[in-house]
């Protein structure tokens, strides 16, 4: 039997706990990516890659207007929030995702002025801060400044704090 996939059909957007749902048009949630260095000692055939730790994390968003509130956070570090929900063909029933965002808004990009058409603003936040539910089941929780990535419940990074006496 042929299961449809459960897409995502909508998403709900919050800064600093102010909803801009219907001015939101586009988010872009970070890129997860590790950093790999390439080892091969000897003895070995090839080289393999190892943990270096992550790639910067970049969040973006597209706004249809240019609310001057958001344009006088640039600079300041600030949370945001993406409710993405997620449908199958079978049902009605929806999937919960909130993803939890925080950093550094580092670009404010005016678009270009053309008559007749529309000038969105896209938002551009260095994000050290970045968790992930679904249905209530944490993902996974990423805070660059505490060290910490926890993926599927297994904090990653605590033994290497931990020798490093943090």
């Amino acid at each position: 039997m042929i299961q449809y996939p459960r897409t995502i059909r909508n998403f709900g957007a919050f800064i600093d706990g102010r909803s801009y749902c219907g001015r939101v048009t586009e988010g872009k949630l970070p890129e997860l990516k590790l950093m790999l260095a390439a080892h091969r000692g000897s003895g070995m055939d090839a080289p393999v890659n190892q943990d270096m730790g992550m790639e910067a994390l970049r969040t973006e968003l597209t706004l249809a207007e240019w609310p001057p509130e958001l344009i006088k956070m640039f600079g300041t570090r600030q949370r945001l929030t993406l409710r993405p929900g997620a449908m199958g063909e079978e049902d009605f029933s929806s999937d919960t995702i909130i993803a939890t965002v925080g950093g550094r808004f580092s670009v404010t990009n005016f678009a270009d002025l053309k008559p007749g058409s529309d000038a969105p603003l896209k938002l551009t936040v260095e994000t050290d801060y970045f968790r992930m539910l679904h249905n209530g089941d944490e993902l996974f929780e990423i805070d660059v400044r505490a060290g910490k990535r926890v993926i599927g419940g297994v904090d990653q990074l605590a033994e290497l704090r931990a020798s490093m006496g943090l």
